[in-house]
């Protein structure tokens, strides 16, 4: 049975918040580094060893896990003099979580690879109550042998890691299945409003819905806020974030999004347009 290393954490926040709890849970010894007091200190108290830089939390671990907001701060916590790839010891393996950009995951991946650190290309793909059951799924993109020595650590808050190549492939699967979902959930908008326009109850379609060969996880989630407009001010800021994301790097490699692009644009929900201000500090 292979042992877990210890992990470095930067990024507990909405979605690694629980992840960190699951590795302490699971018995692994983890050093954390948070700008937020109170983010500190809660983690502190569940058993975490607190560093106070990022350069510091690079120095304390084999296997080191970032799971920003954005792109903006996975080049700030990565990259740099007091980043997490100039200060790690060559052989460690780096675990990025955060959907971004194909061209920035691979110029880190190359900077680090050239320290002898591995990068993993490892966006997500679920909730915060799917890390807390465990249930989450980890695309990965990176060399078997990195990924082996961060899979006891992943495996303590995913249930399904999935190998798809080379840094970069990873997260172009994100960058797909995120467009996807925003037009999944473009269509649920859309089959709820036709419901309403021949006289069905909302609850009672998607409960029917959801149980008929049209389900999808965009229907179950919003049949369980139980509400479209409810569903679309909870979604839809962060599906913004992501369609703009995939839009961005389609322009750079000069690609049309297509049907799934048209009709992202096309439903009732607002996820296009100016990228939202959202910042969760790590």
């Amino acid at each position: 049975m292979t042992t877990a290393p210890r992990v470095g954490f930067v990024g507990a926040g909405q979605m690694g918040g629980p992840m960190v709890e699951r590795l302490l849970a699971a018995g692994i010894d983890v050093h954390l580094f948070g700008r937020r007091p109170q983010v500190r200190e809660r983690f502190a108290g569940l058993g975490a060893v607190v560093e106070e830089s990022v350069a510091a939390l690079a120095r304390s671990a084999g296997i080191l896990i970032a799971c920003p907001f954005s792109e903006d701060q996975l080049l700030e916590i990565a990259a740099g003099a007091g980043g997490l790839i100039v200060n790690a010891a060559p052989g460690t393996v780096i675990v990025q979580h955060a959907t971004v950009s194909v061209g920035a995951i691979e110029r880190l991946a190359a900077d680090a690879g050239a320290r002898g650190v591995a990068v993993l290309d490892a966006p997500i793909s679920g909730t915060d109550q799917s890390i807390r059951a465990g249930q989450l799924t980890v695309l990965v993109g990176g060399d078997p042998g990195p990924r082996e020595q961060a899979e006891p650590a992943l495996r303590a808050y995913c249930a399904t890691i999935a190998a798809t190549g080379a840094v970069g492939s990873a997260t172009k699967v994100k960058l797909v299945n995120n467009l996807l979902f925003a037009a999944h959930a473009q269509t649920a908008g859309a089959a709820v409003r036709l419901g309403r326009d021949l006289g069905l109850e909302p609850g009672e379609l998607l409960a029917a819905l959801t149980a008929c060969s049209a389900s999808s996880f965009a229907l179950s989630m919003l049949r369980q806020v139980g509400d479209a407009d409810r569903f679309a001010a909870a979604a839809a800021p962060c599906l913004r974030k992501d369609v703009a994301v995939v839009e961005r790097v389609a322009g750079e490699l000069g690609l049309n999004t297509g049907l799934l692009g048209d009709i992202v644009r096309s439903g009732p929900f607002a996820l296009t347009g100016p990228d939202p201000v959202l910042s969760e500090r790590y």
